[in-house]
């Protein structure tokens, strides 16, 4: 096989890849919809196709974590900050497909399952996606510390407060679950039992508890759009500004669409809806749950399109991709819900894929960060650099010696960017001719700046 034909066969892996991961994505927001709607779509969800539907993305869940293990493993193989997780990830991975095969037992020997076994895959589920945002928002907070970054310092603060909001989804769902009944049958009441008109601490504390999931909700999807937009606006040149504003725009929009003008659809379930406002409702809620996946999307096409234009790197241009798979899956699977409690349940396959969406998405940021964040230094380098060559030249800058002043800073700053990624373990995502560009504005800035001084 020739160059060209492997060339050839790597795109076309490529693209089966990326039909695939899509495939999933469409398949796992289908269940993050059904899930929202199972009081309305009882008939549906317990016919035939409605079996076969949840068992296909069931199966589909399994096999995408799988896929993403065997990824991880190899990154962590690659590198050391997360070398930690591989055995939890692993007991993780082994405990939920546990789960998951006792409660399709109990539903094909038994035509029901127990409660406790969606409270204990969503606890294990939600419980080991915590800790991995505790470790990457301290190790972020940490690099911050250390180098003064604000992509570090933002992600962090987004990566924390999702930790907040995990945390408390654990209380709501566990909350809710503890009122359905210990078995769920054919026969079984499917409410979504976020109401509580009764004048007592129980209900203030779970009022209380849903208003925090939903405001950490918000904060959280806010501040991914600060940490989008940073990333986009430092490649703005590259990725030119009518695809950045509308990267940047558009979730805007969802946002207020979603959390401002539409969330309360999601709190104000009726038990006495006829056919018609069923439909209007259904219709409702896939607005809302296409919106909430779609802001997913958004953030995601814009981490792919930073890492379509990192070509010197292949490295971080991998990372930033698994960050853009991960962020979608995250805000699908992170959004899912699990209190309906239906037969077969919806919403426990997108539960159960959350560590891994989780971890996609983490490792995928974390060393993209680094890489931008040690560029972002460089940057500062070169700045400070050309400044003091240029204030020892003096009036000799703008003579013949310029040209052998910049090979001096160029040298020097390759150097220094060398010895800082090699520290960090992470690669340069600037070219040589980024370097140049950079530098000559950095002589232009402080010409201007000179003139004005002396005019």
């Amino acid at each position: 096989m020739n160059i060209a034909d492997k060339l050839d066969s790597l795109s076309s892996n490529s693209n089966i890849t990326t039909l695939s991961i899509l495939a999933f994505i469409v398949l796992l927001g289908t269940d993050l919809y059904i899930s929202s709607i199972t009081d309305v779509a009882v008939s549906f969800i317990q016919s035939p196709f409605g079996f076969g539907l949840f068992l296909t993305i069931l199966g589909s869940t399994v096999i995408a974590s799988l896929l993403v293990v065997n990824r991880v493993f190899i990154i962590i193989k690659e590198k050391s900050s997360f070398e930690k997780f591989a055995k939890m990830l692993r007991v993780v991975q082994i405990i939920i497909y546990s789960l998951l095969f006792v409660l399709l037992l109990d539903i094909f020997i038994d035509n029901k399952y127990f409660t406790i076994s969606l409270t204990t895959i969503m606890l294990v589920s939600y419980g080991s996606s915590i800790l991995m945002s505790i470790f990457v928002s301290y190790k972020l907070f940490s690099w911050f510390k250390e180098n003064k970054n604000k992509f570090a310092f933002i992600f962090g603060l987004s990566i924390f407060i999702l930790f907040v909001n995990n945390v408390v989804s654990i209380l709501l769902f566990g909350t809710l679950l503890s009122e359905k009944p210990s078995e769920i049958g054919f026969s079984t009441p499917v409410v979504f039992n976020f109401e509580c008109d009764v004048d007592s601490l129980y209900c203030l504390f779970k009022e209380n508890i849903i208003n925090i999931q939903s405001y950490t909700l918000m904060i959280y999807f806010s501040l991914f759009w600060i940490s989008n937009y940073f990333l986009l606006h430092y490649h703005i040149r590259k990725i030119g500004r009518i695809r950045f504003f509308a990267l940047i725009t558009l979730p805007l929009v969802l946002f207020f669409f979603v959390f401002i003008y539409h969330y309360d659809e999601l709190y104000s379930l009726s038990e006495n809806t006829n056919f018609d406002e069923n439909v209007i409702f259904m219709l409702q809620i896939f607005i809302v749950m296409f919106s909430i996946s779609l802001c997913g999307v958004l953030y995601g096409i814009g981490f792919k399109s930073v890492a379509n234009l990192l070509k010197i790197s292949h490295n971080v241009e991998r990372y930033l991709k698994m960050a853009s798979f991960g962020i979608i899956l995250l805000f699908i699977s992170a959004n899912a819900t699990i209190v309906g409690a239906s037969l077969p349940p919806y919403g426990i396959p997108s539960i159960a894929f959350l560590p891994f969406a989780s971890i996609l998405f983490y490792i995928g940021i974390y060393y993209s960060i680094i890489a931008i964040s040690n560029d972002i230094k460089v940057r500062k380098y070169i700045k400070s650099s050309a400044y003091k060559e240029l204030e020892i030249m003096g009036d000799l800058a703008q003579s013949q010696m310029m040209d052998t002043m910049k090979q001096k800073v160029l040298n020097m700053t390759k150097k220094y960017s060398d010895e800082l990624h090699q520290s960090n373990n992470s690669e340069t995502t600037e070219s040589d001719e980024d370097l140049k560009n950079y530098l000559d504005e950095a002589i232009n800035v402080f010409n201007s700046r000179e003139k004005k001084k002396s005019s």
